[in-house]
């Protein structure tokens, strides 16, 4: 009797270990880049902000521009501006982190990528199926009419890339 009990306890242990593996493999990845997965940003609009001293000049450009009647249109400068972003940032996992960083994508009018840059979104508190809205603003961005701004929260994000996402850093 006593060797039947012990092959059931080992292979009811067999068994726990077994799938405790198998749910640990479906569950997919954990840590950071697990509760990153969850996260997903969305654009909601822009505004340009011109300073007042990059108004005044732009002015002039206009009416030199519309003095030289004779000459070929030219397409327009890029203007350093200012950008006003507003984007909502969604947690669908269960997972949760205090902040992540967010890769703001800039296209020009032709769709091609002109500049890519790495937002840091404070998270903090936003538990599955919550949402924050965030407002920032992007100075120096050589903006022309048409340009196309896009956000999203990359996953997954290769291991030489990890050092520039402030996320990864409590891993390390």
């Amino acid at each position: 009797m006593k060797r039947i009990e012990g092959r059931w306890l080992l292979g009811a242990f067999a068994f726990a270990v077994v799938t405790l593996f198998l749910l640990a493999a479906c569950a997919g990845e954990g840590g950071v880049s697990g509760a990153r997965a969850g996260y997903i940003a969305e654009m909601g609009s822009f505004s340009v902000v011109q300073a007042p001293a990059m108004a005044e000049e732009a002015a002039e450009d206009a009416e030199a521009d519309a003095a030289a009647t004779e000459e070929a249109a030219a397409p327009a400068e890029p203007a350093m501006v200012t950008v006003l972003l507003d984007f909502l940032i969604h947690n669908e996992g269960s997972g949760t982190l205090d902040g992540v960083t967010v890769d703001l994508t800039i296209a020009g009018p032709d769709g091609n990528e002109k500049e890519r840059h790495l937002l840091w979104v404070d998270t903090t508190g936003l538990t599955k199926g919550s949402q924050r809205q965030v407002a920032h603003e992007l100075t120096d961005v050589a903006y022309v009419e048409g340009d196309g701004f896009h956000v999203e929260v990359r996953h997954p994000i290769p291991m030489e890339e990890r050092g520039d996402y402030a996320e990864f850093d409590a891993e390390n």
